[in-house]
């Protein structure tokens, strides 16, 4: 299993929330072509909150190689067309998790989604890969046991080796996707004494970076 992760700069103005637009219809469009394809599970979609021209569509198959099946089908590129009409120059990145528990379901159906990106250097260690997991795992136990509007988690290992300003050459990255009842929910958490103690865990000093943002999402 596999989700496909893709990050999208929407055009000004596009308005996919209602259905009889001109966006809503190429979003009734792509969801249309994907339910057709072998491999496809479901989807998620929705605006970054931070920045809401950003566009976030998370799609569950059953492996990678279902997905680049797809882009090799006579039916992708009238869909990539039709998707591009709504989209302000190029989508920003196209990667694969290999998130757990799977499907991500439950985090990315919480009111809002807490979307955090680990960056490290592509050469990391197979001992800091277990360590950092293993944090990783704490850390999220901690969020169970401790955090007031805390819903769900899933986490995981990226495919692609990517790029990030502050990594030279290819970084190795691991996406985490925390559900919560609100942004206020996980702020307020951020101030308590279990967030302190704990914080160091996603923080490891053999990271190179680490972005976070919030995304509404939808599953279709």
């Amino acid at each position: 299993m596999a989700t496909e992760i893709a990050t999208i700069p929407l055009q000004p103005g596009v308005d996919l929330e209602d259905p009889q637009s001109a966006a809503g219809k190429v979003l009734e469009n792509t969801f249309s072509v994907l339910r057709q394809q072998d491999g496809y599970q479901r989807a998620y979609h929705g605006r970054q909150v931070e920045n809401p021209n950003i566009w976030q569509l998370l799609i569950d198959w059953d492996s990678v190689d279902a997905h680049k099946k797809f882009m090799t089908q006579p039916s992708y590129e009238p869909f990539a067309k039709h998707l591009m009409s709504i989209i302000d120059d190029d989508i920003q990145s196209l990667l694969h998790a290999h998130l757990s528990p799977h499907p991500p379901s439950a985090a990315l159906t919480s009111p809002v989604t807490e979307m955090i990106t680990h960056y490290f250097s592509a050469d990391i260690s197979k001992s800091e890969l277990s360590s950092f997991e293993s944090s990783m795992k704490e850390f999220f136990r901690c969020l169970e046991e401790n955090a007031e509007g805390f819903k769900s988690f899933a986490g995981g290992w990226v495919v692609e080796e990517v790029e990030h300003e502050d990594v030279e050459g290819k970084a190795k990255s691991w996406q985490s996707c925390v559900g919560w009842q609100s942004v206020e929910a996980h702020m307020a958490f951020r101030e308590t004494k279990h967030f302190r103690d704990n914080v160091h865990r996603i923080r490891p000093d053999f990271k190179k970076a680490m972005t976070v943002h919030h995304t509404k999402f939808t599953e279709v």
